[in-house]
């Protein structure tokens, strides 16, 4: 009569616990030596070719134009390229690879609740994407604008425009990859022909874009003007939270309706 109350009562992990205890399982897992090298080389390039942008600027370009050269190239190479593409390696691999080879089963017979899982995860995307989207997507800005007065406002922008838009694309690809096998495919088609594009397909597209409201942040905090109408910084960071909480909400519906094995 007692085991049936053991196990009741093992079922009470309190969520926050829940949480850490995934966050520190999934982190050592999700970040691997080849991830790191190839991304962190990723992460290099942009900073190699904004210092080659700033280094061959044309000597009479004015500082507002430099400084629209460089929240442009932090926003085609940073928010279009850097922060999707490695929001997307770990957040569909930190559950969807431990899914594919059978780890997942040893956090699901665990006696916690699956919304604290979900949010562990992408904790742990985040935290292991996060330096690697932010640091170049700053650095690259602030180098193509060959660090005139206002360079470091604009890396500053360009930072809290790629630590957003991680953690939003962190959250969606977490369920992407609940969702679907080979998310990378996936999400590769959906970071290229929709985040790419979407935003020259008129205001609505770029309404369902997230880039949309990421480079608004750049724009807004950096108080650059680099040619569209931006939305205002209290949209862009309601849409992108409500975002990964969405996100986070339908990845914990479908790993509760998942068979683990």
């Amino acid at each position: 009569m007692t085991a049936p109350q053991s196990i009741g009562a093992r079922r009470n992990v309190p969520g926050i616990r829940a949480a850490v205890l995934t966050y520190r399982v999934l982190v050592r897992q999700v970040i691997t030596p080849g991830k790191l090298a190839a991304l962190g080389a990723l992460g290099a390039l942009m900073m190699l070719v904004g210092w080659l942008v700033g280094f061959t600027a044309e000597a009479e370009r004015s500082a507002a134009g430099l400084l629209r050269d460089g929240a442009g190239y932090a926003d085609g190479f940073g928010l279009i390229i850097i922060v999707p593409i490695v929001a997307l390696v770990f957040g569909s691999s930190v559950l969807g690879e431990t899914r594919e080879d059978g780890t997942l089963v040893y956090l699901w017979l665990r006696p916690m609740g699956r919304t604290p899982i979900v949010a562990g995860a992408a904790a742990a995307a985040a935290t292991a994407a996060l330096p690697l989207t932010v640091i170049p997507t700053a650095v690259g800005g602030w180098l193509a604008a060959n660090g005139v007065d206002g360079s470091a406002d604009l890396a500053l922008a360009a930072a809290a425009a790629a630590a957003l838009g991680t953690a939003a694309y962190s959250s969606l690809f977490v369920l992407l990859g609940l969702l679907v096998r080979k998310p990378i495919m996936w999400g590769l088609g959906y970071v290229l022909l929709w985040e790419g594009l979407a935003v020259g397909l008129g205001d609505f597209a770029a309404r369902l874009s997230l880039r949309g409201y990421t480079r608004s942040v750049l724009s807004r905090v950096a108080d650059v003007d680099y040619g569209f109408e931006p939305h205002t910084t209290t949209t862009s960071l309601v849409v992108l939270a409500a975002v990964s909480v969405v996100g986070l909400a339908l990845a914990a519906m479908r790993l509760n309706r998942l068979e683990v094995d």
